[in-house]
């Protein structure tokens, strides 16, 4: 499976777990088993997930910093799942490059999004790419 789909698939979990706003429990990883995924790919998106929610006001606050003229509130569910996927690859993860994390980014709000969705994520995540780089 590629990494690309495993994105995918993290941030269709993301997303779940906000839009019905049930908060994180194991039923999120359903859809993983009717997916058939690999089991080592569901090992792996299982710990991302739950590392992602664990650091969540975190990864919110630092979201909400890059914001210029909008809040968290004002996004789509959609758009705010895809900046938590990215912002948590800049920030926690030391194994994903962060222009690889910006570009599957860009190219999962191309797919799931629209195109001016796709300019705003690709600034918010270049404010927060150039902030961790001072």
């Amino acid at each position: 499976m590629s990494r690309r789909r495993v994105r995918e698939v993290i941030l269709q979990i993301i997303f779940q777990i906000d839009y019905y706003k049930e908060g994180f429990d194991e039923n999120a990883f359903n859809y993983m088993e009717e997916q058939n995924i690999p089991e080592e790919e569901q090992t792996y998106i299982r710990e991302f997930v739950e590392d992602l929610i664990k650091n969540k006001e975190t990864i919110d606050e630092t979201i909400g910093k890059h914001l210029k003229s909008w809040t968290i509130g004002r996004l789509s569910k959609i758009d705010l799942a895809i900046l938590r996927v990215s912002t948590y690859e800049m920030l926690l993860r030391e194994d994903i490059p962060k222009k690889v994390s910006m570009n599957e980014a860009i190219e999962l709000t191309k797919r799931f999004s629209d195109e001016e969705s796709s300019k705003f994520v690709n600034g918010v995540l270049d404010s927060i790419a150039n902030s961790r780089d001072e």
